[in-house]
């Protein structure tokens, strides 16, 4: 027993330090191309020191991007040096099974899928925000502003030309239809604040009916109530892409927009592909496992890790691309972000059964 457990641990600490390696690695090089990337999008007000604070806070979103891809190389260096040396021959000798091998490569795993979680819940919505106010020269507070900002409430569309997180609208207008959609009125206004949940008021306000007839009435007024399910605390919210917002703002703005049936199918998309990154990251470890294991393990390192690239990269654009399918062929998104992931379980323990 004790002689098991030193030898999972060995194999732990080789796949794990493998695998930080690895993302260290990767994500230098990420880093560097980037900056040499934005060098040539310099101009007037932007140079050189501020794209270069702009990579460097955007790096903690380059490092979460990379983690899967880096847990796949890892563990198929880790791995493929225990090999080299024989030493997971000596293993299988002694009456270790292919799947504890398995076991205790993923959980070195492990260590990456924690990181990827308190980068997606803690750190990326932070330092996105830090690397946009970077490069747009604002404030990060200006950056929670929405301009061109479209609702439904109903039968009324409603468009906010400006909005903060404060609570202030301007330049209101509000369309009423009937249930043909056809007109029945408009109403401008030049500015508006948030009351309580679901109530704001508008303020000098004019408010046009279109009457049965054809003809159209004129009211004026100081101030008019608003029925509008935006909270000022989600104005930021719609400001930023949905993958760049953490996994709770996520179900908190979703949970909040489906008491209204105005839930995005973006947001929906990118909740879904958090949940399921730990999910990939794992898969492709057993993936890996299967490289060493399996038809490749008579193959060199450098073959391997060539395969393990190919394969790494065609998952990420695969799930990419069924991810963004899903917004217009399925009911939930849920169903296209993981079918990836299943699929390369699938092919992963079908080759380790067979290695077995």
């Amino acid at each position: 027993m004790l002689a098991r457990r030193i030898v999972a641990k060995h194999v732990t600490k080789t796949t794990a330090l493998a695998m930080l390696g690895t993302t260290l690695v990767l994500a230098g090089l990420q880093v560097l191309f980037t900056y040499l990337g934005e060098l040539g999008s310099l101009k007037e007000g932007y140079g050189a020191l501020d794209a270069l604070k702009y990579v460097l806070w955007g790096s903690p979103a380059y490092l979460y991007e990379i983690l899967p891809i880096s847990a796949l190389i890892g563990a198929v260096l880790g791995l493929g040096a225990l090999a080299s040396n024989s030493e997971l021959i000596i293993m299988r000798a002694a009456g270790i099974s292919l799947w504890s091998i398995v076991g205790w490569v993923v959980r070195s795993a492990l260590i990456l899928v924690a990181l990827s979680f308190a980068l997606s819940e803690w750190v990326t919505p932070y330092t996105n925000e830090q690397a946009e106010s970077a490069k747009k020269h604002h404030q990060v507070a200006d950056l929670g502003s929405v301009r061109g900002y479209w609702t439904r409430e109903g039968q009324r569309f409603i468009y906010i030309d400006y909005a903060n997180s404060s609570g202030q609208l301007k330049n209101i207008q509000v369309l009423d239809l009937d249930s043909n959609y056809n007109m029945r009125g408009v109403t401008t206004a030049e500015q508006g604040n948030f009351v309580k949940d679901g109530a704001w008021t508008l303020e000098n306000v004019n408010r046009t009916d279109v009457l049965p007839n054809g003809n159209a009435v004129l009211e004026q007024s100081d101030k008019q109530p608003l029925a509008m399910a935006l909270q000022p605390k989600y104005v930021h919210m719609v400001t930023i892409d949905p993958d760049k917002l953490s996994p709770s703002q996520l179900i908190s703005f979703t949970s909040y927009m489906h008491e209204y049936s105005q839930v995005p199918k973006t947001y929906q998309l990118a909740f879904w592909q958090k949940l399921a990154s730990p999910f990939a990251l794992i898969a492709l470890v057993v993936i890996a496992c299967s490289f060493i294991f399996g038809p490749l393990r008579q193959q060199s390192m450098g073959f391997r890790l060539v395969i393990a690239l190919f394969t790494g990269l065609g998952f990420y654009y695969l799930q990419d691309f069924l991810g963004y399918a899903s917004l217009v062929y399925s009911p939930s998104p849920a169903w296209f972000v993981f079918l990836p992931i299943l699929f390369i379980f699938a092919i992963g323990g079908y080759l380790l059964h067979r290695a077995r």
